[in-house]
């Protein structure tokens, strides 16, 4: 793993989980360590990190950017449709619903991304 790929794990563990930080916000943090280190190095490792499933990649729906967290136990996502924050949902899918829906729609399930919509706290 090169230098800046590590920089940029450190980044995202650094944070620690609960945090959803965008590609420009890992690049920033990044750049406060290492001020030449580039936009497309940080997108690459951030693809490599995700890959080497040391990170999380966090794709919702109605947000602009994906969000990476540190890779840990299974959980789901809430969006704001109001403020746009996103917060972890302490939500795991009951035990064998996924082999269920994959034997009854003859599909291969090789990956689970849930969220929830609506308003936060904060806004309502």
């Amino acid at each position: 793993m090169t230098k800046n790929h590590r920089l940029v794990l450190e980044v995202v563990r650094e944070r620690g989980c609960g945090t959803h930080l965008s590609m420009s916000e890992v690049h920033a943090f990044a750049r406060e360590r290492q001020p030449r280190i580039g936009f497309t190095t940080v997108y690459r490792a951030l693809a490599r990190l995700r890959d080497e499933k040391l990170i999380s990649e966090i794709r919702l729906p109605g947000a602009e950017a994906a969000y990476f967290e540190p890779a840990g136990p299974s959980h789901a996502h809430f969006r704001c449709s109001s403020c746009g924050s996103v917060s972890d949902v302490a939500y795991a899918l009951p035990p064998g619903a996924t082999d269920e829906i994959a034997r009854r729609d003859g599909v291969e399930i090789r990956d689970i991304s849930l969220s929830f919509h609506g308003t936060c706290r904060a806004c309502r």
